[in-house]
């Protein structure tokens, strides 16, 4: 989704140190789709038939990038072998560069449109993550409601500014949605590891199912249910065979919560995309702003569909 570094834009003296690490020379690269840093994504392979994952970028690439691969390498040295994650190798500064090495994860991205049988195997994944990671092993982590709730507030944004297409059904609501979205931040609390960027492009499934989590630069600790919902959000489902309102719910009842729950979180990261789809285009990253207004368009029914079978919302918080 954006224009990521590769392997020929390492110095020689950064391939030769990659290299060292990999045990042998590199003899082939392949760069993975996806993702919107400008940090590298390349598998490397030697002669001998081992593969690394690389990540490397420098501060003038993106300084964003950098901090969050250093984020990532924080949480990942932490995370438990049984979490459906790939392994840290290693992690280290080369001259102005932030490298971060792991382990190869198998499989390819989901299918898209989603496979109701890809998408539960990536449910049944992160309930063994939250298996592995409850109580949040990783130490000094932000909380969700600390690393997304700002995001959350989107339609306080919204009502101080609202844009002109505004969609009719979020004017009728906006003071209850602003609501909803404030129990929302509180329904993410909770002490499980939260990967908190749950989307395709974070996920590689294997033929058999197995899944891996990867890019773990937004690690939070938080309620069990974070991830789930996040990327049930994220689910575009035009004609409803993937029956995601469903499973929001089953998510929830799995994990002993009301409904109400679900309806909050979502109603949160919808706000975000609402405000988010008019925020300046960035050049380095020029698909963000279409992403983000598909999502408010994909998520928006879900959000109004669930709003219909819930109870009358309470008012603001004072």
């Amino acid at each position: 989704m954006t224009n990521r570094l590769r392997w020929a834009d390492f110095p020689d003296s950064l391939r030769s140190r990659l290299e060292e690490v990999l045990g042998g020379s590199v003899r082939t690269t392949s760069s993975c789709v996806g993702g919107f840093s400008s940090s590298s994504a390349e598998i490397i392979r030697s002669s001998a038939g081992r593969s690394l994952f690389v990540k490397a970028v420098r501060a003038q690439d993106n300084p964003a990038s950098m901090r969050l691969n250093r984020s990532e390498a924080a949480a990942l040295a932490h995370i438990p072998r049984a979490a459906p994650v790939p392994r840290l190798v290693t992690a280290f500064d080369h001259q102005d560069w932030f490298v971060l090495v792991t382990e190869v994860a198998a499989g390819s991205l989901p299918e898209q449109p989603w496979s109701p049988e890809q998408l539960d195997s990536v449910l049944t994944a992160l309930d063994t993550l939250q298996a592995a990671a409850t109580p949040c092993p990783v130490p000094d982590l932000p909380t969700v409601a600390e690393s997304l709730g700002p995001d959350m507030l989107g339609f306080d944004r919204i009502a101080e500014e609202p844009p002109t297409d505004l969609d009719p059904w979020i004017v009728e609501h906006l003071d209850d949605l602003r609501a909803a979205a404030y129990r929302g931040i509180g329904a993410l609390d909770g002490d499980s590891l939260c990967h908190s960027d749950v989307r395709s492009d974070n996920l590689l499934i294997t033929a058999s199912g197995a899944v891996s989590l990867v890019d773990w630069a937004w690690a939070s600790r938080g309620s069990p249910v974070a991830d789930a919902l996040q990327l049930l959000s994220s689910i575009e489902d035009p004609h409803g065979t993937l029956l995601v309102n469903e499973r929001v719910d089953a998510v929830l009842e799995r994990h002993g919560l009301p409904h109400s729950f679900g309806t909050d979180v979502l109603v949160g990261i919808l706000g975000f995309f609402v405000d988010a789809a008019r925020w300046p285009v960035d050049p380095r990253l020029p698909l963000l702003s279409p992403h983000r207004r598909a999502r408010r368009d994909s998520l928006l029914p879900l959000v109004t569909e669930r709003w219909a079978g819930s109870p009358s919302p309470s008012a603001l918080p004072s």
